[in-house]
């Protein structure tokens, strides 16, 4: 097994050079993404391989997979890059890493192949969770080429940005667009987004309960299908959905089991979904050990919100937790874009509790949640002006302006 962890951490340093070209600088530049195809080669060898990686994982054997795997992407295979980004992204075989499978991804998005679409499409997925400030704006770019390159689960997403205005401009046609073709492409989750839309009456429009139940009926019995077809995203939302009593009367020994099944099947916020269900239901002992587990887990996946609720647990010294751990989990948090963290770690920042304080860096982060639309950041930032003012303003001065002055 160390042999193995040791071939896939050098196919991860001599990828670095290779990748950062082109198609690296423009997504991380924020400039539109533009692409010269180059051809996959079709080897029926190597395409064998990729089965038999793809099998190991699909019974647990997931270090030999990955290995199988790192040695063909380092041959520069699209869809060995493709599948090895993904066992990065998730942590199968290997220490989750969002940079890593972020650079797998971008060399095998240059390649014209059957992945390309669901490449382009993980590549938004990473953005999304990244915290610079145009990252939400190339999540949208990379949303569109999926589109552009057949794969129609990019219309989930697109609904969200639209609906939202993240890294746009809200539109709300374009988001209603995207959200029926997301249901009609069979795709439950965007679907139930749509009827909640139309149940409450969102942004304005006229409430709809029968097509607001009509949509969720019809979203429902795609996500029990795909949910007992191994979708762990599917099975998650049943959970919520059960557990919510949303469009149907709330059980939750049935959203338990939703999340367990989308749990063991790798998925992150069930893992943390569970683990809060678990907390919230007075707990006994070893079910307050199970929710931590499922919380380390998530967390281990590089969860936000299971990094940010760990370290919210240290901060109060709660279930034995020492405050002293909770800075390095916010800051993996903040890292992978949790508005949640940046509030907090913005209160640490002001207050100097547990790192040295720098009211320059809490504006920054409670700016970067408030941008999020977080409201616990938006009023602490609100705090911040209100009683940091000063501050604020030579934080807002820019940096070369700063250092004429004191030059």
């Amino acid at each position: 097994m160390n042999k193995k962890h040791h071939n896939i951490k050098r196919w991860k340093f001599a990828l670095v050079t290779a990748v950062l070209g082109a198609t690296g600088y423009v997504a991380l530049s924020g400039a539109p993404v533009q692409f010269t195809a180059e051809g996959s080669r079709i080897d029926p060898t190597i395409e064998e391989q990729i089965k038999q990686a793809r099998g190991l994982q699909k019974v647990g054997k997931w270090g030999d997979a990955a290995e199988i795997l790192a040695q063909l992407a380092s041959d520069g295979h699209p869809v060995a890059l493709y599948h090895l980004g993904r066992a990065y992204k998730n942590g199968w075989g290997m220490e989750a890493d969002l940079d890593q499978a972020r650079l797998l991804f971008m060399e095998a998005v240059r390649f014209s192949f059957a992945y390309r679409g669901e490449t382009a499409y993980e590549l938004g997925r990473l953005f999304q969770r990244s915290s610079g400030e145009k990252c939400a704006a190339i999540a949208l770019q990379w949303f569109q080429k999926a589109l552009e390159w057949d794969y129609p689960k990019a219309h989930v997403q697109l609904a969200k940005h639209f609906e939202r205005g993240i890294g746009t401009e809200r539109d709300l046609a374009a988001a209603f667009h995207h959200y029926e073709k997301a249901a009609i492409a069979g795709y439950p989750s965007s679907t139930i987004n749509y009827a909640r839309i139309l149940m409450h009456g969102r942004y304005g429009l006229t409430p709809d309960g029968d097509q607001a139940l009509f949509w969720a009926a019809r979203a429902m019995e795609g996500l029990e299908k795909k949910a007992r077809d191994g979708s762990a995203s599917a099975a998650k939302t049943l959970g919520r959905i059960y557990r919510d009593g949303e469009f149907v009367a709330q059980d939750l020994a049935k959203a338990e089991e939703w999340f367990v099944r989308s749990a063991e099947l790798g998925d992150a916020g069930a893992m943390h979904d569970l683990g809060h269900m678990i907390l919230a239901a007075d707990p006994s002992p070893d079910e307050i050990s199970a929710a931590l587990d499922w919380f380390q887990l998530a967390a281990k996946a590089g969860h936000g919100g299971a990094l940010t609720n760990i370290a919210r647990m240290h901060l109060k010294q709660q279930h034995g937790f020492e405050p002293d751990g909770a800075v390095d989990l916010l800051k993996r948090a903040v890292a992978v874009g949790h508005p949640g963290a940046m509030e907090e770690l913005a209160k640490l920042y002001a207050a100097g509790e547990l790192v040295e304080q720098d009211l320059e860096r809490a504006f920054e982060l409670a700016e970067k949640g408030a941008d999020r639309g977080h409201q616990g950041s938006s009023k602490f930032l609100k705090y911040l002006q209100e009683h940091h003012a000063q501050t604020n303003e030579a934080a807002a001065q820019p940096k070369s302006a700063n250092t004429k002055k004191e030059g």
